[in-house]
């Protein structure tokens, strides 16, 4: 009996008499490189490690609900830093997205009500991949160019005037919860075309896209949306972006109350890569705006920050509990938009803050009207780009000194002119 089972134990797991069989290994699949298709092609997405993508996004918006219509102005800005470029997945691609907005037709600055922050991958065709959840960038995939067809390539693969190509793409919402509604994009190439904007003139690659939003049925207490969006991209190939582009937004968007929103939103967007200031580049800002003004006025301080460098205005600057500006702060203002007007910087942030004394809501709107009026003042007296400055207030959110004493609450107590570094 010892002998039989031995003899099958050998049998099934091999001994020194009798070996197993061979174990067949599977052949590996070849490591994946989304960057090697798009070598030498014209319409492919690009970024270096440490650049920034910047997308300023204006849009006029007329959006009617229950009869009544509101016409407002919107500045999306979006940020990007782009890291180590991934072989399987892509640009890693992380940053702000940002909605500022203002009354139509105003020539005021923005004002930011939406700060949201995300992380997602980019594939150089303009594929997304982002995590589950996530609601920023909640437009996706769009524009996505065909593999292997391109205007740089000879022969049947090219894409001659009036090609076509179709690919999918996505628009989360926010509802109670985030709704995410597939679509599928459809393209046509116009060839090349000079296109001036605010970063000069270039000659660039032209397509159209559009495609039609339908999501939801009519099941009560579940949202629906329906409608069409359609674009025009000028496409920077030297520098692997878009370099600007037009859109029209007519959406539908019906919420899970059953309140219809009509949306009609036309835009214009500009893209740009850049590196941001480094350390020693902003300390050296720093010490070239000390010597512009700050000896002259002693109350203002300006100091380097995480997001870029800070000329603080001093509470004295302000009447008592006033928005107003005093004789005092308007002078040095003066000096401040002199030196602004040759400083060169992406955007300019004014920011108001507050002591926590006092009740917290009315400091937060002190703060935010005391930002306002120097904002509007940048723009209005110093006639400075509306479009490169936008204002917030944060109340008493943000110290940079004791609240628990008289001269450190004075020093919170500020409004600052923020150059940020993207």
């Amino acid at each position: 009996m010892v002998t039989r089972l031995a003899i099958v134990f050998t049998v099934l797991f091999g001994s020194g008499a009798i070996s197993a069989a061979p174990k067949l290994r599977k052949a590996k699949a070849p490591p994946v490189d989304v960057f090697a298709e798009a070598q030498g092609k014209a319409l492919r997405w690009h970024f270096e490690q440490g650049e920034v993508l910047e997308l300023k996004k204006f849009s006029e918006q007329n959006i009617k609900t229950q009869g009544v219509l509101q016409k407002r102005s919107v500045f999306h800005r979006v940020l990007l830093d782009s890291g180590a470029p991934d072989n399987a997945r892509g640009f890693p691609l992380t940053g702000t997205f940002t909605s500022l907005i203002r009354n139509a037709d105003s020539k005021l600055a923005y004002s930011e009500y939406e700060n949201y922050s995300g992380s997602f991958f980019m594939k150089p065709t303009g594929e997304f991949v982002v995590a589950h959840g996530q609601y920023m960038p909640n437009i996706r995939s769009v524009p996505t160019f065909p593999e292997n067809r391109d205007p740089q390539i000879v022969g049947d693969a090219n894409l001659d005037i009036g090609a076509t190509w179709e690919s999918p793409g996505e628009e989360v919402m926010q509802f109670s919860t985030l709704v995410t509604v597939p679509f599928k994009v459809r393209y046509e190439y116009r060839g090349t075309e000079n296109i001036k904007s605010e970063e000069g003139e270039k000659n660039c690659h032209k397509f159209i896209s559009n495609y039609e939003l339908t999501y939801g049925n009519d099941e009560p207490g579940k949202p629906r949306v329906f409608g069409y969006v359609t674009a025009v991209w000028f496409w920077d190939a030297a520098q692997g972006i878009p370099y600007y582009a037009t859109e029209e937004y007519n959406v539908i968007i019906v919420n899970e109350q059953g309140v219809a929103n009509e949306f009609k939103i036309n835009s214009r967007s500009y893209y740009r890569k850049f590196k941001k200031r480094v350390e020693k580049d902003k300390i050296n800002l720093a010490s070239q705006l000390k010597e512009a003004f700050v000896q002259k006025n002693a109350d203002v301080d300006v100091r380097v920050t995480d997001t870029g460098v800070a000329i603080s205005l001093p509470d004295v600057f302000f009447d008592t509990n006033s928005a107003e500006l005093n004789k005092a702060a308007k002078k040095t203002l003066e000096q401040i938009i002199e030196t602004l007007k040759a400083t060169d910087f992406p955007h300019i942030r004014v920011r108001g803050h507050t002591d926590s004394t006092g009740d917290a809501d009315y400091n937060m709107k002190l703060s935010e009207k005391r930002a306002e009026r120097v904002a509007d003042l940048l723009i209005d007296d110093g006639e400075l780009n509306a479009d490169k400055i936008s204002f917030d207030g944060r109340g008493a959110k943000d110290p940079i000194a004791d609240n628990e004493t008289e001269e450190g609450r004075a020093k919170n107590r500020r409004v600052e002119i923020i150059l940020l570094d993207k």
